[in-house]
C-alpha cells in the first residue's frame, strides 16, 4: 500500500516534467537529425547546415505560446533551405528534404492544434503550395512526384491538430461542467441546509409564539376584572406575536428558497412611528429631514437597524427608555438608538450576539459605517451612517 500511494503522488509530477521536456528534446533530435541530413545528402555547409536545422527546429519550443510566429519561421526556414540545397542523388527528395518536412509537420500539429480551424487549413495549404511554387521556379532538381508524400503528410498533420484541437475543447468543456456541477452542488447543500434551519425554527418557535398569541387574546376573558389599560396592553402582545408570526414564515420561504417570499411587501421608513410606539412607552422617535426619497433599499435596512436596536434594548434593558433619532443630509442617513440601563441586565438574558452581527453586514453591504457599544451610564447605543446617492 505504501508504494502505490508513493506511486499515486509522484504521477503528476513526473507527467509534467515529461511534457516539459519533450518539446526540447524533440527541438535537439531535429537539430541533430538535421545537420547530418543537409550535410550528407544536400552537400551543404557544416556551418550552414546546422543554422538552418537550428532555425527549422527552434520554433517547436514556442509553438505552444506563438504558434502562428512558431509556424512562418520554420517554413521561413524550410524556403530557404530548399533554396540553398541541391540534392547529391536523384534518391534525395527536392525541395522538401526530410527533415524540412518532419519539422513543418511537426509545426502543423502542435501550433495547428492552438489556432483557428480555418488558420491551421491556412497553413495546412501552404506547404503543399509553396513545394509546388518551388518545383516549378527551380526545375532540375526534384520531380513533381515529391509533392505526393508532402500532400500526405501535410493531411494526416491537419487530421492530428484537428484531433488534439477538439481534445482540447472537449477537456475546456468538461473542466467548465465539473465547475457548474460543483457550484449546483454547493447550491443545492445550501438550500437543503436553508431548509433544515427553516424546519427548526417552525419547530422551535411557532409552537411557543402562537402560545403567546392564544393566551394574550384569550387574557382578558380568563380575567373578567382586568382594567383597559391591561386589556389593551395584552391586545398588543397579541398582535406583535402575530407579526412575529408572519415575519417568521416570510423568513422561511426565504429560507427554502420560495419565490413567494420575495414577493412580501418589505418595510418602509413610513412605519418606524408604528414600530416605536409598539415597543413601549418608554420609546421616543425623532426625525430630522425628509425621509420620502430615501432609497428603498436604504430604507429597508434603516428599519431593520431600528427593530433590532428596539428588540435588543427590550431584552436587555427591560423597561429602559429608548431614543431613536433619524438624522438625513444630503450625503447619508445616520441612525442612532440609544437606551438607558434596564431592570434586566444582558448578562441575564439568553442570545447569540446575531443581531448586532446581521445589522453590521447589512450596513456593510451599503458600504455605511457601523458602530454599537455600551455608554458610561450603563446603556447602549446603536450608529449606523448609510451613504445617500448622489443625484
Amino acid at each position: 500500500m505504501a508504494v502505490i500511494a508513493w506511486r499515486t503522488m509522484n504521477t503528476a509530477p513526473t507527467r509534467r516534467w515529461l511534457r516539459a521536456a519533450a518539446l526540447p528534446a524533440a527541438a535537439l533530435t531535429l537539430t541533430g537529425v538535421g545537420w547530418a541530413d543537409l550535410d550528407q545528402h544536400y552537400a551543404l555547409d557544416a556551418g550552414a547546415a546546422l543554422a538552418l536545422s537550428v532555425a527549422r527546429a527552434l520554433p517547436l519550443l514556442w509553438s505552444r505560446t506563438r504558434p502562428l510566429l512558431a509556424f512562418g519561421v520554420s517554413a521561413a526556414a524550410v524556403l530557404l533551405t530548399a533554396v540553398l540545397t541541391r540534392p547529391v542523388s536523384a534518391a534525395e527528395p527536392w525541395p522538401m528534404a526530410v527533415t524540412s518536412l518532419a519539422a513543418l509537420v511537426a509545426l502543423l500539429v502542435l501550433a495547428g492544434s492552438r489556432v483557428t480551424r480555418r488558420a491551421c487549413s491556412a497553413m495546412g495549404l501552404a506547404v503543399p503550395a509553396g513545394t509546388a511554387v518551388l518545383i516549378a521556379v527551380l526545375p532540375g532538381r526534384g520531380s513533381w512526384s515529391g509533392l505526393v508524400p508532402v500532400v500526405i503528410a501535410t493531411g494526416l498533420a491537419l487530421i492530428a491538430a484537428e484531433v488534439l484541437r477538439d481534445r482540447a475543447l472537449t477537456r475546456a468543456r468538461l473542466v467548465e461542467q465539473e465547475q457548474i456541477s460543483e457550484l449546483e452542488r454547493t447550491k443545492r447543500a445550501l438550500l437543503e441546509e436553508r431548509a433544515r434551519i427553516g424546519r427548526e425554527l417552525h419547530d422551535v418557535v411557532a409552537h411557543h409564539m402562537s402560545l403567546i398569541a392564544v393566551r394574550a387574546e384569550t387574557a382578558p376573558y380568563r380575567l373578567p376584572d382586568c382594567a383597559p389599560e391591561v386589556r389593551e396592553e395584552f391586545r398588543a402582545v397579541s398582535g406583535a406575536a402575530r407579526d412575529a408570526l408572519t415575519d417568521m414564515r416570510r423568513l422561511l420561504g426565504l429560507l427554502r428558497g420560495e419565490e413567494v417570499a420575495a414577493r412580501v411587501p418589505q418595510p418602509e421608513l413610513s412605519q418606524l412611528a408604528a414600530l416605536v410606539r409598539e415597543s413601549g412607552d418608554g420609546a421616543t422617535l425623532e426625525v430630522v429631514g425628509e425621509l420620502d426619497t430615501v432609497p428603498a433599499t436604504i430604507g429597508v435596512c434603516a428599519y431593520r437597524i431600528v427593530q433590532e436596536s428596539l428588540s435588543n434594548a427590550r431584552r436587555h434593558a427591560l423597561g429602559a427608555a429608548v431614543d431613536v433619532r433619524l438624522h438625513r443630509t444630503a450625503a447619508s442617513l445616520r441612525i442612532t438608538v440609544r437606551n438607558g440601563p434596564g431592570a434586566a441586565p444582558s448578562s441575564a438574558v439568553g442570545g447569540d450576539g446575531h443581531g448586532l452581527m446581521g445589522m453590521r453586514e447589512r450596513v456593510a453591504v451599503l458600504d455605511g459605517e457601523f458602530s454599537a457599544g455600551a455608554g458610561p451610564d450603563g446603556g447602549f447605543t446603536v450608529t449606523a451612517d448609510l451613504p445617500l446617492p448622489v443625484k
